[in-house]
């Protein structure tokens, strides 16, 4: 007889490239969520009346309740850093939008006819290699950060699900702070600013993230890096370019990382990543996320054939056309056929490629779950005992 597995269980046997009970699902943390708009949704659907609370300023991103992860099988939550208590975001709004500024010093802009903020601010926009000496950099010590995460941590460890945390990677949070443009020109006008750059933003990362790996790293099960270094079409930067300077500092990342908990760790990168699916695996990416397949050369088949033991896949389900425009019969398609492409021999943890948008019909919502559960029983021989 083989045994119904725990959700951490679950998880930790698809990572390891074997094949558990069922494909885990995922759902819930800050590239697998949903949005408040579609939340809402989803609640009137199911009958749910509660209020709704924000997880991520953002993103706009729901906190979604327990009857909602339970109902769907969900195998996964989520313990997330807290902003420092001596933050001030110097928050404002006028006719048009609503802004803060980030710990960083970054602004944050939210039109009001829009689903989310987006970085408008970028306070060392004009800044040289000097400047950077004396900008006033967050506290990567700052003790109310990690306040009460050990105690969630613990909770939803003894309560049996696998655990996941994101954290910022080193490039992402780099040109929050200079700007995209800036970024793209400067890597290559004056590649030393951007190593200078990249390398205060590792320092203060490492230290921050060891702190909180101090408190978290036994319990967690994934730790997700948010480093996203490619477009729909290819690289945002020149493959040599990303290995000369990205990658590095990415690895570093990874090592202090490596050395507080023993948690799979995944990078999150939005597009067409297959190009650097090897560099990863090399830096030590066990899991790739989100698998975006409306991207260009992220078949999920061959994908799964050329990599199948070496690095995991997390996401999958189309969120640019299936999800928001698809019937529902087209959602369940779709759920199996990344179940077929990548749920062999394990290596497969289900969730949308995104986060679920506010234009997501909830039925399409239920669906993805609902044949997630169903569909992706693994054919091992189950008894069920009934006391």
């Amino acid at each position: 007889m083989n045994k119904i597995l725990s959700s951490r269980e679950r998880v930790l046997t698809a990572l390891d490239h074997k094949e558990p009970d069922r494909v885990p699902l995922d759902l819930g943390g800050y590239q697998s969520g949903i949005t408040t708009i579609a939340y809402e949704k989803l609640k009137i659907q199911m009958g749910i009346n509660r209020p709704t609370k924000i997880s991520e300023r953002n993103q706009q991103l729901a906190v979604i309740g327990e009857e909602v992860l339970k109902e769907f099988g969900i195998d996964t939550r989520y313990v997330f850093m807290k902003p420092s208590a001596s933050w001030d975001p110097k928050e404002g709004s006028d006719e048009k939008s609503t802004w803060y500024f980030d710990e960083w010093g970054a602004q944050w802009k939210k039109p009001h006819t829009s689903f989310y903020y987006d970085p408008v601010g970028v306070p060392l926009k004009e800044a040289t290699i000097e400047d950077l000496r004396h900008y006033p950099w967050p506290d990567p010590n700052e003790k109310s950060r990690f306040e009460n995460v050990e105690k969630e941590a613990q909770a939803i460890y003894d309560a049996g699900y696998a655990l996941g945390t994101t954290v910022s990677g080193v490039f992402e949070q780099a040109w929050y702070l200079v700007g995209l443009e800036r970024i793209m020109i400067e890597i290559i006008e004056n590649p030393s600013f951007v190593e200078a750059l990249l390398d205060q933003v590792l320092v203060i990362l490492s230290q921050q993230y060891s702190n909180f790996l101090e408190k978290v790293g036994q319990y967690l099960t994934l730790i997700e890096i948010w480093e996203d270094i490619s477009s729909q079409q290819g690289p945002l930067t020149s493959p040599n370019i990303y290995r000369k300077i990205i990658k590095p500092r990415t690895r570093d990342l990874i090592q202090v990382i490596k050395s507080k908990t023993k948690a799979k760790v995944a990078l999150h990168s939005c597009g067409s990543t297959s190009w650097a699916i090897e560099d990863f695996i090399e830096i030590g990416i066990q899991v790739l996320n989100p698998v975006q397949v409306s991207a260009a050369h992220m078949n999920t088949k061959e994908l799964k054939k050329k990599y199948r033991d070496s690095i995991s896949f997390w996401g999958g389900i189309d969120t640019q056309r299936v999800l928001p425009r698809g019937t529902t019969q087209e959602v369940e398609d779709e759920v199996k056929r990344r179940i077929d492409d990548l749920g062999e021999r394990g290596g497969y943890l289900l969730a949308p490629v995104h986060n679920i948008q506010p234009d997501v019909p909830p039925e399409n919502i239920i669906a993805m779950y609902q044949t997630g559960l169903s569909y992706g029983r693994y054919h091992n021989e189950l008894e069920f005992f009934f006391l």
